[in-house]
């Protein structure tokens, strides 16, 4: 099944945590058991170093082993003197198997008797006298038992039971103290010297399985390690779900708004703040996104409004010649006006201004469509400038105004469809003599800049407001002022043309204040467009 992207997400995290929590877990674990092992056996190598040392302070006291052989009582006092413990009384078992050895670091039985060991500082027996037999077992009392060894003792306090995997063995690795280890563990040798001869070895069975506080330690490390990896993870999840839901609340907006735009809802918004940031978004990204979705509604709004206008000023400029030609029909038809050579003169102009409307709309529909036509060719921009500017001179004298062209300069080459360029120079002309009042005066300057041909026409009063100055390029648009000046108006799609033919040519036409007080219309246009397109092509 699929997911929504804000589930996605959420598993995404929560998946790469507890993958990343396991690793890491996993090797915390390995890299605390293994520098644990190692801290182990760094302890056993101090503490067998010290241990051999205080052997080797007892030997040079005694001389030898002896003391350690003479007196198994000393083997307890030695460990307890390693572990900085206090003496410990002795006591005598209340019975032992014969020929059985007193368990190491067990007080001997002092006393003669059955069973009885001569003590450390009794006399040796008459030489020829021999010492009684041992008892046997089935001499033993009834109620006799052979008693176990007592355990060893073990102190909480020093971690590693290393009395426990300690051994001294003579030069004939005889066993002197201690229980040796089992077949195959490994153990750590170290000799015991006396004047710098060997005259005993101590070994130290490696631990297998740390015990007493050392397990306890490496417990509390895991059980930490595994909490704070479930910790973790709980919160992963906590977090992606928290992210899930945050995220996933406006993309449904998101959502929704589109569809209530795709089904021609165009007064769509979605909730943000005076900034135009989404409020409580989830992500810049989707913030970002869903400004653009309510600009987009916003431009799909003027668009529709933009298309309502458009066809409502259609209707109304088409309307007007109709109903002109509708109405001298009629009265030729009722006999109320003959058909003289003027009423057909005027017929005609009536039709020629429908016919000149329908043509603008063509040529705006197709600067649409990205199709207008257009036939590039070499040819002189200095010459037809100044030929098509002195043509206007006359009928700008008839309204009053004078039409100031710049002086003849040399020839500018350039590659344009001069048909457009001159439908272009005579609609921004036409605009200026229409709406500019007398007496006033139009100047038509150009000018090359780099590749850049500048064409400017510039009138005198009155002037438009600047806030319309961006709108006068919009089809049908005229602003308030128009109307006030001479009278005339034209279809209000003579600028709209002239926007179509510049961008048909790679330039564009922009709106000013002139400073002759009224308006400036300026046209940038590439001297050789096509190479702006083999250009774009080939990047």
């Amino acid at each position: 099944p699929r997911l929504r992207i804000a589930h996605q997400l959420s598993m995404l995290l929560t998946v790469t945590v507890v993958t990343a929590v396991v690793a890491v877990g996993t090797l915390s674990l390995w890299n605390l058991r293994s520098g644990f092992s190692d801290y182990l056996q760094l302890r056993d190598e101090e503490q067998l170093t010290r241990f051999v040392q205080l052997v080797e302070r007892h030997a040079a006291a005694d001389g030898g082993m002896a003391w350690l052989t003479a007196n198994r009582a000393v083997q307890r006092d030695l460990m307890d003197e390693f572990y900085g413990r206090p003496p410990r009384p002795r006591r005598e078992p209340a019975f032992r198997l014969p020929g059985t050895p007193p368990p190491f670091g067990a007080p001997p039985p002092f006393g003669a008797g059955p069973g009885g060991e001569r003590p450390f500082d009794a006399p040796p027996p008459p030489r020829g006298q021999r010492p009684p037999p041992p008892p046997r077992m089935e001499d033993a009392p009834p109620d006799a038992q052979a008693e176990p060894p007592p355990p060893r003792p073990t102190d909480p306090q020093q971690p590693g039971n290393f009395g426990e995997r300690v051994v001294i063995r003579d030069l004939q690795r005889q066993v002197l103290a201690g229980r040796p280890p089992p077949a195959g563990a490994r153990v750590s040798l170290r000799a015991v010297k006396l004047q710098g001869a060997d005259i005993a070895w101590v070994e130290l069975a490696a631990e297998p399985e740390p015990e007493g506080m050392d397990a306890l330690f490496l417990k509390r490390q895991y059980k930490g390690l595994i909490a704070a990896g479930l910790a973790t993870v709980l919160f992963t999840v906590l977090l992606g779900a928290w992210a899930a839901r945050r995220w996933s609340r406006p993309l449904r907006e998101l959502q929704q708004a589109t569809r209530r735009i795709a089904q021609g809802e165009r007064s769509v918004q979605i909730p943000s703040d005076a900034d135009g940031a989404v409020v409580q978004s989830g992500a810049l990204e989707i913030d970002e996104l869903i400004a653009d979705v309510n600009a987009m509604a916003v431009s799909l709004g003027a668009l529709e409004e933009a298309r309502r206008t458009w066809i409502a000023q259609i209707s109304h400029e088409l309307r007007t010649p109709l109903a002109v030609l509708r109405g001298e029909l009629e009265a030729i038809e009722d006999g109320a006006r003959q058909p003289t050579p003027e009423v057909i003169r005027s017929l005609g102009d009536e039709v020629a201004q429908l016919t000149r409307l329908v043509d603008d709309l063509h040529t705006l529909t197709m600067a649409d469509l990205g199709r207008m036509p257009c036939e590039f060719a070499p040819a002189d921009a200095e010459g037809a400038l100044q030929a098509l500017g002195r043509k206007f001179g006359p009928r700008a004298a008839q309204l009053g105004l004078a039409l100031y062209v710049q002086e003849p300069g040399p020839p500018i080459a350039v590659d344009w469809d001069m048909g457009r360029i001159e439908q272009l120079l005579s609609n921004l002309l036409e605009n200026s003599l229409r709406y500019t009042s007398a007496p006033g005066r139009i100047q038509l300057r150009w000018s090359v800049q780099g590749p850049i041909l500048q064409l400017r026409v510039d009138d005198s009063a009155p002037a438009v407001q600047p806030a319309q100055l961006g709108r006068l390029f919009d089809p049908l648009f005229r602003a308030d002022v128009a109307r006030t000046r001479t009278g005339q108006h034209g279809s209000g799609l003579g600028l709209s043309i002239v926007q179509a033919i510049a961008r048909a040519h790679r330039g564009h036409a922009t709106a000013a204040v002139s400073p002759l007080g009224g308006l400036s219309l300026c046209v940038d246009l590439p001297l050789y467009p096509q190479r702006l397109d083999g250009r774009r092509q080939s990047a």
